[in-house]
């Protein structure tokens, strides 16, 4: 996708998108990575979804195709963070339950996941990080009436999905996110920036822009290490935003690297925008100690 193309999708929340030098430096990176394509079933969800009349039937049908596909998205589904109340056994139950738009981005989510597994090496560290992350900003959707789990897990797999392009295309990358990543992500911004001129904030927007996910969320993915309040016309904006701050806030309290500054504006910023209560926020603390998610 090329920066014109972006332009032209920009709607009401235009000040949010990256200007076109900013864009075009990622693009300069991305086309150095092995990035792979996004599924042809993704792209016919998506396309389904947009009909004026979609059919949950047709949907169902593009996702039995692929039965290890079908597989993963009724794990998913079946775990505690959807809390249904009764367990799941097919694609077109689990259409009829959620809907087709949140089946659409937790089939995307999947197929992003198997995209871009790792299985070893020290890149597997970080695929793992970004899974655990993905779990927690699933778990946590219930703390805002404008986020459904689908959007957080979707949110949660390509949030950070840049650092794992840069993993791939610079040798002292995963050095440097070890040491920075839940203590002071701003810090490794600035490295990425400097050694390869851009952010994985920024890559992974240029991703989402590509594999065609909901505007919002790619937004989230941009901003989601921003440190002060976001104005959005989408609130699902900020909201998204903040369950990212705060899973990456747990996440630093379970590893002992909770009192940067950086680490302790994303917990003031989140419970703000939030509205968590004091028994709710022990209760996420006692959580994210004791490896609860």
């Amino acid at each position: 996708m090329t920066a014109q193309a972006v332009a032209q999708h920009q709607t009401s929340n235009r000040s949010l998108y990256p200007s076109k030098p900013v864009f075009e430096a990622a693009l300069n990176v991305v086309r150095r990575a092995p990035v792979p394509q996004i599924p042809d079933v993704v792209m016919a969800l998506r396309r389904e979804l947009m009909r004026a009349e979609p059919d949950l039937k047709v949907a169902s049908g593009l996702i039995a195709q692929d039965p290890v596909l079908t597989g993963q998205v009724l794990r998913v589904v079946n775990s505690p963070a959807f809390n249904l109340p009764a367990q799941v056994a097919s694609v077109h139950q689990a259409a009829g339950l959620l809907g087709l738009a949140r089946l659409t981005n937790l089939v995307t989510a999947e197929a992003i996941n198997r995209l871009l597994e790792v299985n070893q090496g020290p890149v597997r560290v970080l695929w793992e990080s970004i899974l655990g992350t993905a779990r927690i900003v699933t778990a946590l959707a219930r703390l805002t009436p404008d986020i459904g789990e689908d959007e957080a897990y979707l949110f949660g797999i390509m949030h950070d999905v840049g650092s794992l392009i840069f993993a791939n295309v610079t040798d002292n990358y995963i050095a440097e996110w070890s040491f920075r990543a839940d203590s002071t992500p701003s810090e490794l911004l600035i490295h990425e920036r400097a050694t390869l001129g851009t952010d994985h904030a920024v890559v992974g927007f240029l991703l989402a822009n590509n594999w065609k996910l909901p505007e919002f969320i790619g937004l989230a993915i941009l901003h989601h290490h921003g440190t002060r309040h976001l104005e959005a016309e989408d609130r699902r904006i900020p909201h998204l935003i903040a369950l990212g701050q705060l899973a990456h806030y747990l996440v630093a309290l379970a590893n002992g690297t909770d009192e940067t500054a950086e680490m302790l504006e994303y917990r003031d910023q989140a419970g703000h925008m939030l509205d968590i209560g004091e028994r709710e926020w022990e209760a996420l603390c006692r959580q994210a100690v004791n490896g609860g998610w």
